[in-house]
């Protein structure tokens, strides 16, 4: 299966094959009008199989349709462990709504060395 990418004029989402799983990469805005091509991505995922690693180093804005994408690609992994999911670079937006919502902690993170967040000095996991 081929890598899906989608975008609206802000933002995109793109799926690739990554080791035995899929990488998922947010690019931009991330918000209800992604809600169709965050389905399509779900899809893929799920038929490939496998983990999943979410890039977000180039989301500028995410919403709470955003949000629940992240969420269901999380729940996926804690039903079927084979799905499990990493958040990869996430933006200090992003940490903020997870510890909003009471998930700081419980989502699996990577940051590369260098990133952003590293570099502003905030403590990473």
């Amino acid at each position: 299966m081929r890598g899906t990418v989608e975008q609206h004029e802000n933002g995109g989402i793109e799926v690739a094959p990554e080791d035995a799983g899929s990488r998922v990469t947010l690019r931009g805005e991330i918000d209800g009008q992604l809600r169709d091509q965050a389905g399509l991505a779900m899809a893929e995922v799920v038929a490939r199989g496998g983990p999943v690693t979410v890039d977000l180093a180039q989301v500028t804005f995410i919403d709470s349709s955003g949000l629940a994408f992240l969420l269901q690609l999380h729940r996926l992994g804690e039903e079927d462990p084979a799905l499990r999911m990493v958040l990869r670079d996430p933006p200090i937006l992003v940490l903020d709504m997870l510890d909003m919502l009471g998930l700081g902690g419980r989502i699996a993170l990577d940051f590369t060395p260098g990133d952003a967040l590293e570099m502003e000095g905030v403590p990473v996991p």
